[in-house]
């Protein structure tokens, strides 16, 4: 996976977080093909500890090796950072946002990513 290969390559310069946000494909909801053929199959969460049980399937089954935080059940996160369905973001040491890659999937650019934390490093 490319994030993780991003993540091994910067880890020791740069802090990673992915945040689980609200479940993209719910079977109470718009199913994806890809899920579906796969058989990957979860309700919206109606609670936090709901929410960390498909979060913790979900970073398991992708392999993703950098640390994962979950958004409440109130999706704070996401509605700060419109992140649905997934983005990628920079913070440079000012705290402020160097990086805000394009609302995925079409827009998930982990180069642009990558070039964005090189730039950020120096």
């Amino acid at each position: 996976m490319r994030l993780n290969e991003i993540y091994n390559t910067y880890k020791d310069s740069v802090d990673f977080l992915s945040i689980y946000i609200r479940e993209a494909h719910p079977d109470d909801g718009w199913r994806s093909p890809g899920n579906i053929k796969e058989g990957i199959r979860f309700l919206e969460p109606k609670t936090d500890d709901e929410r960390t049980e498909i979060a913790t399937v979900c970073q398991q089954m992708m392999d993703l090796q950098m640390p994962l935080l979950i958004d409440s059940i109130d999706n704070d996160a996401e509605s700060k950072y419109i992140s649905i369905p997934m983005r990628l973001y920079v913070v440079g040491a000012d705290g402020k946002l160097s990086y805000v890659g394009a609302e995925g999937p079409r827009g998930f650019d982990p180069d642009g990513f990558e070039a964005a934390i090189k730039e950020a490093i120096g």
